[in-house]
């Protein structure tokens, strides 16, 4: 303990003892130092100073004991030093001393001692406020304050001086928070900073938080009848955690009273004893059952209980006793290792003859009770067993290394004893722990300071910590470590005690800073530690300031506009070694005028006053004599220079405030009206002024003034009347330093213009020279017109004004009208008849208005009659189309009323009343103003047509009309809107779009005409093209317009913008207004591009809150405002989704939530993607259209692709036809093979470039082709291409890099954005123009090459993280497919094999036909009622029928079978135009391709090669479908026109004579000329036996094909004109699931019923899908050709048991079998359409396609027939049970138009995600030999 300061009743110390038992009893003091100068409070442990040393000795070593109740005791060493008061050795406040000597220091330091807080505090509670003071003033006495260690317990923060200490979290003194050692430094704000320390103790409180815990959970014991009632009978006890007074225990015994009589328990030791005797009768059969509370001395206090249970026995079962106990008192030291025995326990069983006794060791709740386990039992070792003799021991030993003396003094071990009888004793051993020096010193890291050129001076006390408890392991020693330097050793002294003083006087300038190792131990080796301390000497400031030049700048130029404040560039550079001065500057001479300042701080010589080089204030040149001064030392002086520069900081000023000039109008044309000039006051006047000249933009266009001398001049020639009152005021401007200065105030310049008589009189009333008179009025009851003229020149020139009639009045008019003048230039006009306004509205009225001098012109009146409620009204109807969005439509006018009504202003004479007859969804979902007539569309109106009646009264003329509003509600999706097209619509509007072109027709506005060509581009019926946007475009530049197609789906954009823009001409005629631009996307013109040269992403999004009402007199559309968004990125439009919807696995892929990602399982993993995109893709001379690429600045295009040819078109994206307009985007990029080189071709807008890149000439091989462009150039690298580097002159010869700034010569940089217009093309190019002309039209400078479609599978196509589908195309030649299915094998052939061949083939061919028509004709003359399609396609050439007057000349040419690969129709005069047969193409779908066999082109080779299959299939029946179908169909046959043929023009169908026609064997109605010349006499059984049978035979003569009823019964029906099927008895299925269903017929086309067989059990045999090109159906015509189904066309089948045609069955065993599974009949009067669906075990034939086109010419009407529903029943068909679900009596196998039957898309596995074409049909199965095309 440290004393100093020290006085009578001064405190000196506190010591603290524990006793677990809690009987202390008292403390006291020992020692042979022990005077009356010291004493201890007995109970607290205080001890104080009695009276003043004698002065003989500072230093007394004492021993403080404590002694409890039972006179245990316990003694701590006491040493006290007595200090003197000098505060520079005050031991508890150590100083850091500064230079300025003013330190802080802690006044009340000794009060901090002991600072109490309680537990439990809550972080942030304060514990205390330090005071520190400091005799600086302010700012260096600002006083901080930190903590040397916080414990992560403590903080403080500084306020008002203050130090404020706060707990950082709570304190519990349980876990270990009873006191710490805080110390509290004060820093000062000074320069160095000073600082003091104040360490102390806080101690925390107790806080009467924990019960007491009993060291068992319970006791029990037995008791022998004969106990001893002095002896214990049991032993509680119990801990507390807490210390004090809240840990000092008492227990109190509770249970039944007849219990307690017997017991007693002492309240402080615990002990149970027994007061009264026992009986024998209680032995074995009775038990005690009490309970013991013990209660802390907390307040409130806490208990807890634990029970007591007794059980009597008998005077024979005592429990055992302890015998020995071997040490009594055993302490081991704190480092005793584990497995060291402590203590032997012996105890007697007292059992006679069981001498056994059980040992338990019962582990407490607290570490003092073994807890832990620190200790355990186990046998006695056998050097101890003779301490037990004959009686039972246990040993203790240390089971685990949990000993530590400073934290646990002492264990407390209760072990149960037990006998055979359960007889049991507890017996507690106290085991002491001993100290020991096992705790090294720390020593605390400080940092100190010594105020240079002071004497001896202590610079800090250091102090370590050492955890160990005793005294004598704590007697720390201080020394320097070896480490030390000499000059540390010599420097500074370091006492035993901590102490370092400094020794010498030391100078900062010499060494600043030192580093003193400490080494500090107890004594114990291996126990020292050394610290590094940092004294640093702090400095005074004793050396003087100098100027340093070589640092500074002392001479400067500065223009003299110069802020106030800002420096002067003058810096001024002092050299000091001191750190702490105060320099003071001032300018000692020089300025005198107060020019300028000095910066302190900055040492900167700055502006004070503004400086003005010009005069007359002439600031030119200063010199400055500045002086530097520290304070302490003498003074520095320098010399600086300041030069002024001059600036240009004053404006020009005109010479002359005004000029005037005059110029005659129309005469004095680009004449020079004068000069005006200004002079620079910055510049002497005699000086080049350097002034430039210059017009306000508005005053540029009628007059120039020269830019250097001021003359202004006339451009052209002025017309006085366009300026106010013939003068015009001009602003001239001059600028000098050649207009980069400062600007003149403009001068004024007047210009009069003489006036010339150039303009005759103008009509000034009535306004805009419109009037209004009302109709029906007497001419004299009409206001007249009063007409005022007026005349622009000059009033030498002007008015008086007269005014007549113009010549060209006709007197008709003259006579309705007078005009009469009033004078002054004023006329009257007046009606001079009654005027009708429905007889004529508007009179346009010219006269001749003439000036004085006699200048003349013709001037226009327009005058409107008004209107009066005078014509009767009728009947009208107004038709409405509003397009829902999602039907969230607010409820809106959609339209008006309309009824015939001449009168045009008299609605406020009618009222609308909504007829209940409009039905009450009408009335729910609409509602009509009484009195405007207004259509209210309510919101949630469903789409679909609605019918409103709403009756029209006039109240002023008392009629009545009705108003019927036809409104057609579409409800537009957002599919629909992401899929649109847009186009743009020249010199129009919205509202024109609505009129009519033709009053009072229908269908003639642009509107109408405009949804006619889109469905005519696109193939598709009119009502599914929604034009659903109509908005005026910005500027006035006519209408955008927005549309989509939908079929079974939509039509993809880039669909529909292509094929539109291919066909804008025709349209722009067609429509008779300018297709000025289709697709409106911003993005794709980079210089006006919203994201300038950035990438660019075009959305579109519907505007909810304000749909577009665009009306005209009989009709209305509602539209949808479409918003465009650009977004100035490539990435992502929108977050990933988290939650699965419909679309997002892509070909029928069912979407999974994994680990909150969505994923998809598609039907493989190879040809499929992670959203199951198709990635590969089979093209064998086939092109796709896909989505087009998104413009990126930085982006990449990857195509996996493997060429089975060396050459072939990869992709292709950019122009298609020539510019349509000036700024259409020349980009483009094409992807070539060229034998085997990929050859690159790009134009990024600035030049075209091409990049060639060798490839392996390798088949097998698959290429990865990677284009990558942006501003650094482009690069072009197919990864491992085959190509040796070793070889090749390119190192790199799989990779090509191309700068951009080659392609350009100009300074600008090139453009680095793809901006392709159109689709990406893969596989090969639609039909468009050539290359050449492409070139030519934009600008390329290279013309790509023509290549051929690409033969091969494409593996993957990716821009950049985009994934292309490539099953996502709605416009390609044929159907897609994975690469998996196996394709037709080739051969290649020389030039000398190929014309061989053709030589055979030509006359192998001459002699097949040759062969065929001799076969034809005998059998046809026997047999089989036909002709020979050439003598027809003769005579219909060339023969004169319908009584030889009109001669048809139409051949029936092959041309039609010649068409380009996109359809269109080869040396067609209309070039664009595609052919018939592709005019009905249903829309296409995407549904995932499944291998199956592509169709190839409509060529003549799939022509002949169809002709030599029916050849070699004795097929000897030719086809004449085109001429059935028109004698069935009508005048619908577009191939050519039939009309001559035609019976009856008028009558279509019709006969005039009684021939018996039968239209499947001869000639229909229609044709009865050709069947008058052509018809077959013969009869059906004299046929040659190698011929083939008629049908008819063919039934009759094949018992086994069909039942003897059935045969009959399809002779009776194949000899009359068969009955039409109704629809609501579909014919049962055939065999293994034939299937017939009817389609409904478009309700435009006529109702021509046809039957679709879908056959099942022919599904292993053929494999059928509808193409993407022609939108036809596949299936096999082998074995099933098509003499196999030839029979189907013209007998019933009947159900019977389903069968499956085997696969290796002939074709006449098949027709059998077939037969043999029907078993009702019905004509099939027309030709029926197969669908046959393959299984998925079908396996692959290599065998090549055999493509039939004889089937392909077929009317619209029919073929429109057999893709939609019947509109009507057709009667007489038996009524059966059918698979097919039936409503309102039609079969529903279609689910909507154009649309293949779900149950057909059921077998196929798919469901029908649909695109633009019809759904197409695929399958599982893999494609058999032979696909014939039907259509």
């Amino acid at each position: 303990m440290l004393l100093y300061g020290f006085q009578c009743g001064s405190y000196v110390g506190t010591v603290r003892a524990k006793d677990d038992d809690g009987d202390l009893d008292r403390y006291f003091l020992r020692g042979r130092d022990v005077t009356e100068s010291f004493a201890i409070d007995a109970s607290t442990g205080v001890i104080t100073l009695e009276e003043n040393p004698d002065g003989s000795h500072w230093q007394y070593h004492l021993k403080a004991g404590a002694e409890d109740r039972l006179g245990h005791v316990t003694l701590v060493p006491v040493s006290v030093f007595f200090i003197s008061g000098n505060p520079a050795y005050e031991p508890l406040v150590s100083v850091t001393q500064g230079d300025s000597g003013r330190r802080p220091a802690f006044p009340d330091c000794e009060s901090y001692e002991d600072t109490h807080v309680m537990e439990n505090v809550t972080a942030g509670s304060p514990v205390l406020t330090v005071v520190a003071t400091d005799e600086d003033s302010w700012p260096s006495g600002a006083l901080s304050y930190s903590l040397i260690h916080s414990f992560n317990t403590f903080a403080i923060q500084a306020s008002s001086q203050r130090g404020h200490i706060t707990t950082t979290r709570r304190l519990d003194r349980d876990e270990g928070d009873e006191e710490f050692m805080l110390t509290v430094v004060a820093k000062d704000s000074g320069s160095p900073p000073l600082q003091a320390s104040c360490s102390f103790r806080v101690i925390v409180d107790d806080l009467n938080d924990n019960s007491p815990v009993f060291n068992q959970e319970r006791y029990d014991q037995t008791l022998a009848t004969d106990h001893n009632l002095a002896l214990p009978v049991v032993r509680v006890a119990a801990s507390d955690r807490d210390t004090g007074r809240n840990a000092h225990l008492t227990y109190h015994l509770e249970g039944h009273p007849n219990h307690l009589e017997f017991f007693y328990l002492e309240p402080i030791t615990g002990v149970l004893t027994l007061k009264r005797h026992l009986h024998d009768a209680m032995a074995n059969t009775k038990t005690f059952d009490m309970r013991v509370r013990a209660v802390d001395g907390g307040t409130p206090p806490l208990w807890s209980t634990a029970p007591i249970t007794v059980r009597v026995v008998s005077s024979g079962e005592l429990p055992p006793s302890v015998s020995t106990q071997h040490p009594r008192q055993p302490a081991i030291p704190e480092n005793t290792t584990e497995n060291t025995d402590v203590v032997v326990v012996c105890a007697r069983s007292n059992l006679p003859k069981a001498p056994n006794v059980y040992f338990t060791l019962l582990n407490g709740d607290t570490p003092e009770t073994n807890s832990d386990g620190t200790f355990a039992l186990r046998q006695v070792p056998d050097h101890q067993e003779d301490l037990c003799g004959n009686n039972s021991g246990v040993s203790v030993f240390v089971a685990t290394r949990n000993l530590d003396f400073e934290t646990l003094q002492a264990y407390r071990l209760n072990v149960l004893m037990v006998n055979d009888r359960n007889a049991r004793l507890e017996h507690q051993v106290v085991v002491d722990i001993l100290d020991v020096n096992d705790n090294a010193p720390l020593l605390q890291a400080w940092d100190g300071s010594v105020q240079e050129n002071s004497a001896s001076t202590l610079i800090t006390t250091i102090r370590a910590v050492d955890k160990d408890a005793s005294p004598q392991y704590r007697q720390l020693r201080y020394s320097f470590d070896a480490t030390a330097p000499h000059d540390v050793v010599s420097k500074f002294a370091l006492k035993s005690n901590g102490e370092l003083w400094s020794t010498r006087r030391l100078d900062r300038e010499e060494q600043s800073q030192y580093r003193v190792p400490i080494r500090v131990t107890d004594g114990m080796p291996g126990h020292a530690r050394v610290t590094i301390y940092w004294i640093t000497v702090q400095d005074v400031n004793d050396v003087p300031p100098v100027f340093d030049r070589s640092l500074g700048v002392y001479e400067v130029q500065l223009p003299e506009n110069r802020k106030v404040g800002k420096p002067t560039g003058i810096r001024l550079a002092v050299d000091d070694a001191d750190l702490v001065n105060q320099f003071a500057f001032d300018i000692i001479s020089g300025n005198e005028e107060g020019k300028f300042g000095i910066d302190a701080i900055s040492r900167t010589l700055i502006v004070a006053t503004p400086l003005d080089y010009d005069d007359p204030v002439n600031d030119r040149n200063f010199t400055l004599r500045i002086r530097v001064n520290d304070g302490a030392n003498s003074p520095a002086e320098t010399d600086v220079v300041v030069a002024v520069v001059n600036v240009n900081d004053q404006q020009p000023v005109f010479q002359r405030g005004n000029y005037s000039f005059e110029v005659t109008e129309n005469t004095d044309c680009s004449v020079t009206l004068g000069q005006v000039s200004a002079l620079d006051p910055d510049l002497p006047p005699s000086a080049t002024q350097d002034l430039v000249y210059f017009l306000p933009p508005d005053e540029q266009t009628n007059f120039t003034i020269d830019a250097h001398s001021g003359h202004l001049s006339v451009k052209g020639c002025l017309d006085r009347e366009a300026a106010t009152d013939g003068i015009v005021i001009l602003y001239p401007r001059a600028t000098d330093e050649g207009g980069e200065g400062h600007d003149a105030e403009p001068t004024v310049v007047q210009v009069t213009i003489l006036d010339l008589n150039d303009n005759y009189p103008h009509l000034v009333r009535p306004p805009q020279s419109y009037a209004k008179v009302m109709e029906n009025l007497e001419p004299h009851m009409v206001e007249p017109v009063v007409v005022q003229l007026g005349d622009s020149d000059a009033p030498e020139h002007g008015c008086p004004c007269s005014l007549a009639f113009h010549s060209s009045t006709s007197d008709a008019l003259r006579d309705k009208f007078n005009l009469t003048p009033l004078g002054r230039s004023r006329y009257r006009l007046s009606p001079a008849v009654v005027l009708d306004r429905e007889q004529q509205k508007v009179y346009r009225l010219f006269f001749t208005a003439r000036d004085r001098q006699g200048v003349a012109g013709t001037r226009r009146l327009t005058l409107e009659v008004g209107d009066e409620n005078d014509s009767p009204m009728t009947d009208g109807t107004t038709t409405i189309r509003v397009y829902d969005y999602q039907g969230q439509f607010p409820s809106m006018v959609v339209g008006s009323v309309h009824v015939t009504d001449s009168d045009d202003h008299d609605r406020q004479d009618k009222t609308f009343q909504l007829e209940p007859s409009s039905g009450l969804e009408a009335a729910t979902h609409f509602t009509v103003d009484l009195y405007t007539g207004d259509i209210t569309m309510l919101r949630g109106t469903p789409a679909g047509t609605h019918t409103l009646t709403v009756t029209v009264h006039d109240s002023f003329r008392g009629e009545e009309a009705v108003g019927q509003a036809v409104i057609s509600v579409v409800e537009l999706t957002q599919e629909a809107l992401a899929q649109s097209g847009s186009l743009r619509l020249a010199n129009t509007s919205a509202a024109g779009m609505l009129q009519q072109t033709t009053p009072g027709a229908t269908g003639t506005s642009l509107y109408e005409r405009l949804r006619k060509q889109i469905a005519s581009i696109h193939q598709v019926f009119e009502d599914e093209v929604d034009v659903f946007s109509l908005q005026d475009s910005p500027g006035q530049l006519g209408v955008d317009v927005q549309y989509s197609c939908r079929g079974s789906s939509f039509c993809s954009a880039s669909r529909l913008n292509a094929l539109l823009l291919r066909r804008r001409q025709q349209v722009s005629a067609a429509l008779g207004v300018d297709v000025s631009l289709v697709d409106i996307n911003a993005c794709l013109y980079e210089a006006t591009s919203p994201c300038g040269g950035h990438s660019c992403q075009h959305t579109l999004r519907p505007n909810l809150t304000r749909p577009l009402v665009i009306s005209d007199v009989s009709a209305s559309l509602v539209a949808v405002e479409v918003v465009r968004d650009y977004t100035c990125s490539c990435g992502p439009l929108e977050p990933p989704p988290s939650v699965c919807y419909p679309g997002f696995c892509f070909n029928e892929g069912v979407c999974r939530v994994r680990n909150n990602t969505l994923t998809c399982q598609c039907r493989d993993s190879i040809n499929y993607g992670p959203r199951c995109e198709l990635l590969t893709a089979s093209f064998e001379n086939t092109f796709a259209w896909y989505q087009p690429l998104t413009v990126c600045e930085r982006s990449s295009l990857t195509i996996i692709f493997e060429s089975h040819d060396k050459s072939g078109v990869l992709l292709y994206t950019g122009p298609t036809i020539p510019s349509p307009w000036p700024d259409y985007p020349r980009d483009f990029l094409y992807v070539i093979l060229r034998d085997w080189v990929v050859e690159t071709f790009l134009d990024l807008g600035t030049g075209t470039m091409n990049i060639s890149v060798p490839v392996e000439a390798n088949s097998f091989k698959a290429f990865q082709y990677i284009l990558t462009w942006g501003e650094g150039g482009v690069t072009v690298e197919v990864v491992n291409c085959g190509i040796n580097a070793t070889r090749h002159a390119n190192r790199k010869p799989c990779r090509k890099n191309v700068p951009l700034a080659m392609l350009t010569t100009s300074s600008s940089s090139p453009s680095h954005l793809l901006n392709a217009q159109g689709p990406l093309q893969v596989g090969g190019v639609a039909s468009t123009v050539s290359f050449l002309q492409l070139a030519d039209s934009y600008g390329w400078t290279l013309t790509p090459p023509s290549a051929s479609p690409f033969s091969g599978c494409v593996l993957e196509l990716r821009q950049n993280d985009h994934l292309y589908d490539l099953n996502a195309t709605d416009f390609s030649k044929s159907a897609i497919q994975p690469c998996d299915v196996p394709r037709t094998s080739r051969v290649v052939l020389g030039r000398r094999s190929l014309i061989i061949i053709l030589a055979s083939l030509l006359s192998l061919l001459l002699l097949v036909v040759m062969i065929v028509c001799l076969v034809r004709r005998g059998i046809n003359s026997l047999t089989h009622t036909d002709v020979d399609g050439d003598m027809v396609k003769e005579t219909m050439g060339n023969t004169d029928l319908e009584g030889f007057g009109e001669k048809d000349e139409t051949h029936f040419e092959l041309k039609f079978l010649q068409a380009t690969p996109d359809g269109h129709v080869v040396g067609d005069e209309n070039e664009r135009a595609l052919p018939d047969v592709a005019q009905d193409a249903c829309l296409r779908d995407t549904s995932a391709p499944l291998p199956q066999q592509v169709p190839e082109g409509l060529t003549i080779g799939n022509y002949i090669r169809e002709s030599i299959v029916k050849v070699n299939h004795h097929q000897q029946q030719q086809e004449l479908e085109d001429l059935r179908h028109y004698s069935v169909e009508g005048d619908e046959m577009s191939a050519a026109s039939l009309s001559s043929l035609t019976s009856d023009p008028e009558f279509p169908g019709s006969s005039r004579s009684d021939m018996i026609f039968d239209c499947r064997t001869d000639w229909c109605q229609r044709f009865e000329k050709l069947a008058q010349i052509y018809r077959a006499q013969t009869k059906a059984s004299e046929m040659s036996e190698d011929g083939p049978l008629s049908i008819q035979d063919k039934l009759s003569r094949s018992p086994s094909f069909l039942p003897p009823e059935t045969t009959s019964d399809i002779k009776n029906e194949a000899l009359h004109s068969p009955p039409s099927p109704a629809p609501s008895s579909p014919i049962s299925s055939m065999g293994a699931g034939i299937r017939f269903s009817y389609v409904k017929s478009h309700p435009e086309r006529p109702h021509v019923p046809v039957l679709v067989l879908k056959s099942i059990a022919s599904e292993s045999l053929t494999s059928g899908h509808r193409s993407k090109s022609n939108d036809c159906i596949q299936m096999s015509s082998h074995p099933l050709s098509e003499e196999a189904y030839a029979p189907l066309h013209s007998f019933t089948l009947k159900s019977s048991t389903k069968r499956v045609v085997p696969r290796s069955l002939p074709i006449n065993q098949t027709q059998k079998l077939i037969s043999s599974s029907t078993s009702s009949s019905s004509s099939l009067l027309y030709k029926h359409q197969l669908n046959a669906h393959t299984v998925s075990g079908s396996k692959h034939q290599p065998e090549a396609t055999v493509t039939t086109i004889s089937n392909l010419y077929t009317n619209p009407a029919q073929r429109s027939s057999t893709v939609t529903k019947p509109t009507h029943s057709i009667p007489d068909m038996p009524a059966q049970a059918s698979k097919e679900p039936v409503v309102n009596g039609h079969l529903v196998s279609h689910s909507n138009p154009r649309q293949c039957s779900t149950k057909a898309a059921a077998l196929t596995g798919l469901s029908g995600s649909n695109t633009c074409d019809s759904k197409k049909v695929t399958t599982s199965g893999k494609p058999v030999k032979g696909v014939e095309t039907w259509c």
